[in-house]
């Protein structure tokens, strides 16, 4: 699941020790998983020492954050969130366009029951690409990651980061380029820093 290794990548960049329960797939979900999030019966879930339950990753990230700034574990270079609030409202409002408009656009492109709608769904994942292509220009500050830093990723870097594996399946398995110099050059360079990164 690209959303579970979203709420890992928080979880290892943080340093934060954890033990990974696997959720079997299937058509029934189990009740442990029903039990921590009665609402959208999704994974991931962060389960707390207290039995209290963090669902939907974005949410997961943002908790993980929150925890690090307040225990005085944030240190500059390690922010998963700027400290400016607008760009902090600024990461967040990308990280729903990356999981309302380019993430179902991409798994469109796979599930189109015809040729014409795997075509528009490209031309969608394209389309959203090249907004973060410039939304990447103005949240980086010419640094290696959205998060404006050169050292780690953030926030915004985990969003879209977590779906480079489908991504570049999907270009694969389709034929397709989505990501790449000539189209977006911004974000061909991130996503190879982001690829290399040790988490």
């Amino acid at each position: 699941s690209p959303f579970t290794a979203r709420a890992r990548l928080a979880l290892d960049l943080r340093g934060v020790a954890y033990e990974l329960l696997d959720e079997p797939l299937g058509p029934k979900k189990s009740d442990r998983l029903l039990a921590a999030n009665p609402v959208y019966g999704k994974i991931p879930v962060l389960l707390l020492p207290d039995g209290r339950a963090i669902c939907e990753s974005a949410v997961i990230v943002q908790y993980i954050e929150d925890v690090a700034r307040e225990s005085g574990g944030a240190e500059a270079g390690s922010l998963l969130l700027p400290d400016d609030p607008y760009e902090r409202a600024m990461h967040r409002f990308w990280t729903a366009f990356i999981d309302d408009k380019f993430w179902p656009a991409l798994d469109a492109v796979s599930l189109a029951p015809t040729p014409g709608a795997r075509a528009q769904a490209a031309e969608d994942t394209r389309a959203a690409l090249s907004l973060l292509e410039e939304a990447f220009k103005d949240r980086s500050n010419g640094r290696a990651f959205f998060s404006g830093g050169d050292a780690a990723p953030g926030l915004l870097d985990l969003a879209l980061g977590c779906f480079l594996p489908a991504l570049r399946a999907c270009e694969r398995l389709h034929g397709l380029s989505l990501i790449y110099a000539s189209a977006t050059p911004l974000l061909d360079g991130w996503s190879q820093r982001f690829a290399a990164h040790p988490a």
